[in-house]
């Protein structure tokens, strides 16, 4: 009963949090934030099943500073595909432009090809 008054307790507090700073849902840092939540939950279970294992401080900022690294990681993946995303509108015009060069000098090679066949020829 105790765990579960907890786990309310936590929910309560994060969903104040994300309303107070206007967190959306699917933002990363909730989804850290579920990941440590599952990494105490195991830590807690293998308590419970093999004696009275806890980490110890070490442990504990060792898991911390791993999930800092990979949560950098994260952003920066992030970050260079919201950039890549954000340049492909940036390509399509690039292609218009080109396809109308080619359509415009199709157009003139032609003009040139009926003008050069017709009075020179």
């Amino acid at each position: 009963m105790k765990n579960e008054q907890r786990e309310i307790a936590l929910r309560t507090a994060v969903l104040e949090w994300q309303k107070k700073y206007g967190i959306q849902d699917g933002d990363p840092l909730l989804a850290s934030l579920e990941l440590f939540q599952i990494y105490l939950g195991s830590l807690q279970s293998a308590a419970h099943g093999n004696g009275s294992y806890f980490p110890s401080f070490e442990e504990f900022r060792d898991s911390v500073e791993l999930l800092d690294a990979r949560s950098k990681t994260f952003s920066k993946q992030a970050a260079e595909l919201t950039e890549a995303l954000r340049d492909a509108p940036n390509i399509k015009r690039q292609l218009r432009s080109y396809a109308f060069a080619f359509v415009l000098t199709a157009l003139g090679a032609l003009a040139a090809g009926v003008l050069i066949g017709r009075f020179l020829l």
